[in-house]
């Protein structure tokens, strides 16, 4: 009986290891962990040989970027969706091609306006912001059609076939040449707009990278193509991704805002050194979403990814937290020199803050993944709270600011468990009363 049970347990936990996709995860994992120090190393480098109101600049400037970022993420996430939903029930490479290509199309188009929209309301935003000039801006403008519209669909056609070898070789090399264009940049004396002008160059390189592994799906012809997307999930899941992607950079806004320039600039540190807590586990995202969209496709349960993937997201910061509330006067000063002022408990509470978000990226991940649109309402209502505590709580106080931050964390993680957890754990159950055993 025990040796039964043990070729049991063993055969379950191998079933485990391969349904999870360690290999995919070790593969982003790695991808993301190289490509997001070399993100850090830009702002390190960014904060050493800037000025602190040149960095305080270029830190408004990014989080602004960080936002459209994750508005493309809806881009990347309804793509990824229906590759991986083609692959599995039309098995057509020819269809997956046709819905590439035209996803393809439609990104230059939007992408192209969207760009010529954002360079006629630089002006308006510098003043805003309270930037010297629209300058900054318009550097980040080409950024917008390349890394927000066209970008997303070749990383989301990777994403959904399960090609995270590619996937993460272009994330690696955007993140590369983007410090590179940096630190030369602003060598020659570009200041902030060097830095941030380095972000649409190294785009032009990946897009044309990521093509070149799509090579075979842009050359299909023959096939029909296929139905068009659902515009409820894409409303919903850019809705999801938009209240996530200002939930977690309102904070560098609001400073900016609110808070004078020097102050804006001493808190950019800590804005750097925080995101990490977010940035490493964003991979657990990535995996967790085409893999959950499969296993419901094919009717098994997805919560054992789930909670993997939320054990993976959520420890490191964790962790990284802690050592942030024993020495955060000397890092700054080790990694970004004295010109920066010791954060105190600050740093160590903003965090605990984006270390809650890393949950709630994969809570959102897993919500798009199961068309559970419940999660991203809450979310809203999160975000509706953030800012508003922000406003009345934080406008005084940086640590008053962190600690609206934590409550909205918290309570987005609670929020993802009640309208995520139990829905899906009836679905399946219903699902086996039908099936049977």
């Amino acid at each position: 009986m025990r040796a039964r049970y043990t070729r049991y347990m063993t055969a379950w936990r191998l079933a485990l290891f391969r349904s999870v996709g360690i290999r995919h995860g070790v593969i982003m994992w790695a991808a993301m962990i190289l490509a997001g120090g070399l993100d850090y190393a830009v702002n390190v480098l960014a904060g050493r040989w800037l000025q602190p109101v040149q960095y305080g600049i270029f830190v408004c400037v990014a989080a602004i970027l960080q936002v459209l970022v994750y508005l493309s993420v809806a881009i990347r996430n309804v793509v990824a969706v229906y590759t991986a939903k083609l692959g599995v029930e039309s098995g057509s490479f020819k269809q997956v091609g046709a819905f590439v290509q035209r996803a393809w199309r439609w990104a230059w188009q939007w992408g192209l306006m969207a760009t010529a929209l954002m360079v006629l309301i630089s002006p308006f935003l510098a003043r805003l912001l309270r930037l010297p000039n629209p300058w900054p801006l318009w550097a980040a403008s080409p950024a917008v059609v390349l890394l927000f519209f066209v970008r997303p669909v070749t990383d989301g056609a990777l994403q959904g076939m399960q090609l995270f070898a590619g996937l993460g070789v272009v994330q690696v090399t955007q993140s590369l040449l983007r410090l590179l264009f940096a630190a030369g940049l602003i060598w020659l004396g570009c200041q902030a707009v060097g830095a941030i002008v380095a972000v649409p160059l190294a785009c032009i390189a990946v897009v044309s990278l990521a093509r070149w592994w799509l090579r075979s799906y842009f050359q299909a012809r023959g096939e029909m193509v296929p139905r068009p997307v659902s515009w409820h999930y894409s409303s919903y899941a850019l809705l999801g991704l938009v209240a996530f992607a200002v939930l977690v950079n309102l904070d560098a806004l609001f400073v900016k805002h609110f808070f004078s320039p020097r102050v804006a600039g001493d808190y950019g540190p800590v804005v750097t050194l925080a995101k990490v807590s977010l940035f490493m586990p964003l991979a657990m995202g990535i995996i967790l979403l085409p893999k959950a969209k499969r296993r419901q496709a094919t009717g098994r349960d997805a919560r054992p990814i789930l909670l993997l993937a939320l054990a993976g997201a959520l420890a490191p910061g964790l962790f990284l937290s802690i050592f942030y509330f024993l020495f955060p006067g000397w890092l700054v000063r080790i990694i970004f020199t004295d010109a920066y002022a010791n954060p105190g408990i600050i740093l160590a509470l903003a965090s605990l803050a984006a270390s809650l978000y890393a949950g709630l990226n994969i809570w959102l991940n897993y919500a798009l993944a199961l068309d559970r649109s419940a999660f991203i309402f809450a979310l809203v209502g999160v975000l509706l709270w953030q800012g508003v505590g922000m406003f009345l709580f934080g406008r005084e106080s940086l640590v008053h600011m962190t600690l609206v931050m934590v409550s909205a964390g918290v309570m987005g993680n609670f929020a993802g468990f009640i309208t995520t957890w139990y829905i899906v754990r009836t679905t399946t159950a219903v699902r086996a009363e039908l099936v049977g055993p």
